[in-house]
């Protein structure tokens, strides 16, 4: 006899910030969603039943920038490895390619992974390119090409969220800076699609930057603790960074390396201005080609997983709650464009069925930055288990 459910998920405390739920739930699934969400669902409805009990449930984790162009660039990171197996079902790779290299990217790597991946075009045709090689994407800015880039997320809209600009040293310069936001507006008008744009290191200040977004395009590596930060002269949240997030603009840590500062992060936070998006800037390796061995940094920076990341803010503060929603509700709803919202990062009946669950486990753990601070904490969090579309994940499906 068919039984109604193919996975049931007993007695954890569920917490859906979608939904407004926090409380201890049953969690069942069936063809690929999510079938039924409620306080005793019966073991002999479903095929298997997985008993979590006084561990967490949220709806499957995003992280909304990493770098996951496995062997198509260097340093590009694995993504079944660094997302599944800690409970992120769908990533976001922020502008690792251009319309030059995204088919290969699209062919060789999204389509093929069990991770659910979208992505940013770089505005660069060749993508990004890695700091540590010291050559601007858009030193030339006849890489920059609005035509082909716009056709190219015409023709993959079920995957590309829109529009990335990489505003540093190794990205723009400061002489094509403004150009690149200027065309990447255009591309997004045209397509109905976001701008993203990386601004530590930026040679231009954030008000300026902000000229150039609409609600709903995204701010990375919002909290970074160079010139032209978040803070006014007073080390208080500027007028102008509220002005952009209370008119939605979305605000995106990507806490890789020297790109976010711990002390600036708490300044957010203890004034209220807490990230839209907690995310990570993952990337991969040093590549396995000698050549390029003399670019890799003697010891690694810092390169949190999303797990990390997450413990990193609720150290700092930031309610349990909200970090959730942080990496569930709130990227879900930045790649509603591709994905209807509601879809993603929610486990409401009928939602893809996605999920993670998770532990807070106790101890002293210490995350330090890589500008000489660092946050302690008693809690972190740990996987326990990953649902994908409705089924238990292992290494290897």
């Amino acid at each position: 006899m068919t039984k109604q459910y193919e996975l049931l998920v007993k007695g954890a405390e569920v917490l859906d910030p979608s939904e407004g739920l926090r409380a201890r739930r049953d969690v069942a699934f069936a063809k690929g969603k999510v079938a039924a969400v409620a306080e005793n669902i019966s073991t002999g409805q479903a095929d298997e039943t997985v008993d979590v009990s006084g561990k967490l449930l949220t709806p499957g984790l995003i992280d909304l920038h990493g770098h996951f162009a496995y062997r198509i660039s260097p340093y590009r990171a694995d993504p079944d490895p660094t997302n599944l197996a800690i409970g992120v079902t769908t990533a976001v790779d922020a502008g690792s390619t251009g319309w030059m290299t995204f088919p290969g990217f699209k062919s060789y790597v999204i389509d093929r992974v069990a991770t659910r991946l979208l992505a940013f075009l770089h505005l660069s045709s060749i993508g990004t390119v890695p700091g540590s090689i010291q050559i601007p994407d858009l030193e030339d800015f006849r890489y920059a090409r609005a035509e082909e880039a716009q056709e190219c997320i015409e023709q993959n809209r079920d995957t590309l969220l829109g529009v990335k600009v990489r505003l540093t040293p190794n990205g723009t310069t400061l002489k094509n800076a403004v150009p690149a936001l200027e065309m990447a507006r255009g591309i997004a008008d045209r397509t109905s699609t976001r701008v993203m744009v990386h601004v530590m290191e930026s040679p231009i200040p954030l008000p300026q930057v902000y000229e150039y977004l609409r609600p709903g395009d995204v701010v990375t590596h919002v909290f970074h603790g160079d010139t032209h930060n978040v803070l006014n002269e007073k080390g208080r949240i500027s007028r102008d960074s509220w002005d952009a997030y209370n008119n939605g603009v979305i605000f995106d840590t990507a806490c890789f390396a020297k790109h976010f500062s711990i002390p600036i992060c708490r300044t957010a936070i203890d004034e209220g201005l807490l990230p839209h998006t907690i995310s990570t800037d993952r990337v991969g390796d040093c590549p396995p080609a000698p050549s390029l061995l003399k670019y890799c940094a003697p010891h690694p920076p810092k390169n949190y997983n999303l797990l990390e990341v997450m413990s990193i803010f609720l150290g700092m503060g930031m309610p349990l709650e909200e970090v959730i929603r942080g990496v569930t509700a709130n990227p879900a709803s930045v790649i509603a464009s591709v994905i209807d919202k509601g879809e993603l990062g929610s486990l409401r009946v009928g939602a893809v069925g996605d999920a993670a669950v998770l532990t807070l486990e106790e101890g002293n753990f210490t995350y330090p930055d890589m500008l000489g601070d660092e946050v302690k904490t008693n809690l972190r969090f740990a996987h326990a288990l990953t649902v994908k579309d409705g089924k238990r994940w292992s290494p290897g499906d």
